[in-house]
């Protein structure tokens, strides 16, 4: 199988990385700074690059990776809905809502395989997760407390140069790192009703959007969800507590250790029901394999285009009514 990989920055180096890792198949790589492309053959066996996606022949590929700054997914998948190829868009599904429902329209029209890569979907901790909430364990699950807080700057130094820095290509942390758990909630909780928000630009310098953000979401059910996420602290965390009228759910990270516990009463004793050990590259790995069970047939990707809007939706919505900083 053929794959190509759009965007050799440093998510699409990961994803080029992982797809080759599956050992299923080819990978090219179009990249618009020749010097990367330089940089990433000498490092992996690339079979093709391009420099200008509008040269790609796409109908040689089963496969696209569109890992580009958000305002070009849209039209890049367009082209490959029209090519008929499937393809994989990263998140989110785009910084605005122009030509996305023009898009899923295209798509459903050609029955071309898609998915928008909310990459914590495909993996076995975070389905163990959702199987234990739908068991009933915790009985009617009613509220959920989502974080995602770190220091954005430790991983990506270049912030102020990449897209993060551009509102217009889809910066800040709320289309950033808490759509992840935007995305999450949804798959938890069903769809949502109401927004409302905070956020604003608290510390980070160079960038023209937020770097922390406080989202309540309430969903058709009546449940209420908190997304809390900030890019400065010093700690890394991902935190979910789902709470049911039986007991709580929670995940929690200790480094490389995912771990699953409940608590079903004041004793505030937590029962370790499950624990993953979780490298960097498990998740984009487990995402690869996704990605091609459903060129296979053998299986529909996690999270569809429909998903990818809804949750783009909560979070346009999200930064609209939180918006505090510096225009």
């Amino acid at each position: 199988m053929k794959i190509l990989i759009v965007g050799g920055g440093g998510i699409g180096e990961r994803h080029l990385r992982c797809f080759l890792d599956t050992g299923q198949v080819q990978v090219s790589l179009c990249e618009a700074e020749e010097e990367r492309v330089k940089a990433l053959k000498e490092k992996y066996q690339l079979e093709e690059t391009y420099i200008d996606f509008t040269t790609v022949p796409l109908a040689q590929y089963q496969g696209v990776v569109i890992a580009t700054p958000a305002h070009l997914h849209i039209p890049m998948a367009m082209e490959c809905a029209r090519a008929g190829v499937p393809f994989l868009l990263e998140k989110p599904l785009a910084v605005n809502t122009e030509g996305v429902d023009e898009l899923l329209e295209l798509v459903e029209e050609r029955g071309v395989v898609s998915g928008v890569a909310y990459v914590r979907r495909s993996l076995p901790s975070f389905k163990k997760l959702k199987e234990l909430a739908d068991s009933g364990i915790a009985g009617e699950i009613k509220m959920g407390r989502f974080n995602s807080s770190q220091d954005y700057r430790k991983y990506r130094p270049d912030y102020q140069q990449i897209y993060y820095a551009k509102a217009a290509e889809g910066g800040g942390c709320i289309l950033d790192a808490a759509s992840h758990f935007i995305n999450l909630a949804q798959w938890y909780f069903g769809d949502a009703q109401d927004v409302v928000a905070m956020s604003d630009k608290l510390v980070f310098e160079g960038v023209e959007a937020e770097d922390s953000a406080m989202i309540l979401i309430r969903f058709l059910d009546g449940s209420m969800v908190e997304v809390f996420c900030n890019q400065f602290q010093k700690p890394n965390t991902t935190e979910i507590e789902l709470i049911g009228t039986r007991g709580n759910l929670k995940y929690i990270t200790e480094g490389e250790l995912h771990k699953i516990r409940f608590c079903k009463d004041d004793s505030n004793l937590w029962q370790e029901l499950a624990s993953y050990r979780v490298g960097r590259d498990t998740y984009y790995l487990a995402q690869a394999q996704d990605f091609l069970a459903a060129i296979r047939g053998e299986r529909e990707f996690p999270t569809s285009l429909l998903e990818g809007k809804r949750t783009l939706m909560i979070a346009l919505l999200a930064k609209k009514r939180g918006n505090n900083c510096e225009q």
